[in-house]
């Protein structure tokens, strides 16, 4: 593939920050086509988005460079688009509480107090929140209850999904061997040696990306003339090479243009990428 000289990464650099508006204060970083290897300036970026249904931004939790990459993407968007932003990071049993934040019927605190937030919520996650609120954008809260997901880890997923749980999905799909590959892969786990405990982790796993698709899916009505555009944030896991999240959401709704957003760490920012960094995703955030 072609690479990039030191001169016009700059000019990248430049481009982006300005395009966007953004004051990055992360590392620098290129934007990927994988299709045709392209570097894209952040604007034609957002050209190339425009056409979706649902894009998946895709992260590693612990990389600010990629929360102002997903913030900036999704305010460039909105300014197309009337767009629903989706979390993975809230759970759905908190919709009503970041609801009533969201229309300012209760204070910050005690939305934080009542909503479980991660840990890095104010550095990564509140200013696309806030962001939200003063604009009037909604905000679903996307994920399963942990303590649902802990019991499937536990082996009691068999069942939860039909008993009539008002926060499971309607289905559990754990018949999905390349996704329990790489699953097995990222836990360091090979052969059967830990297959039940494997079976019962990988169920947890999938639990939430039905649940996940499940709310994206009810937040999108086909009779509506106008469609939002919904934004989903989620650990790159969930999205990446449309397995997770996405093969879901595409089972439940395989009328969507589905777009997906991955990124990478890389100390060499050219456009080269290998080839399971080019088949993870329809654009790559390359970052150093």
């Amino acid at each position: 593939m072609l690479k990039l000289s030191a001169a016009p990464l700059l000019g990248f650099f430049l481009s982006l920050a300005s395009c966007a508006g953004t004051g990055l204060r992360g590392a620098p970083y290129v934007i990927i086509d994988t299709k045709s290897g392209e570097g894209l300036e952040f604007e034609e970026f957002i050209n190339r988005l425009d056409d979706a249904d649902v894009i998946f931004l895709g992260e590693e939790h612990d990389n600010t460079t990629c929360h102002e990459l997903q913030h900036w993407t999704t305010v460039a968007l909105a300014k197309r688009r009337e767009v629903t932003l989706s979390l993975e990071q809230f759970e759905v049993d908190v919709q009503g509480t970041l609801d009533a934040y969201l229309e300012g019927q209760i204070t910050e605190a005690a939305f934080l107090s009542k909503s479980r937030p991660w840990n890095n919520y104010e550095e990564h996650y509140r200013p696309t929140v806030e962001w939200a609120r003063e604009n009037g954008r909604p905000v679903i809260a996307a994920n399963i209850p942990r303590p649902l997901a802990r019991k499937v880890s536990r082996g009691e997923g068999q069942t939860l999904s039909v008993q009539g749980n008002e926060h499971a999905p309607w289905q559990l799909n754990t018949d999905d061997p390349a996704y329990r590959a790489r699953f097995a892969e990222a836990m360091g786990l090979h052969g059967d040696t830990e297959k039940e405990d494997l079976d019962d982790w990988f169920a947890a796993q999938c639990i939430k990306d039905e649940r996940m698709a499940e709310s994206i899916a009810s937040s999108i009505k086909g009779t509506d003339l106008i469609t939002p555009l919904v934004v989903h944030w989620c650990g790159r896991f969930h999205s990446d090479y449309r397995l997770g999240t996405v093969s879901r959401l595409s089972e439940r709704r395989p009328d969507l243009n589905i777009i997906t957003v991955s990124m990478k760490t890389s100390e060499e920012l050219s456009l080269t990428l290998s080839q399971e960094a080019s088949s993870s995703a329809d654009f790559v955030w390359k970052i150093r």
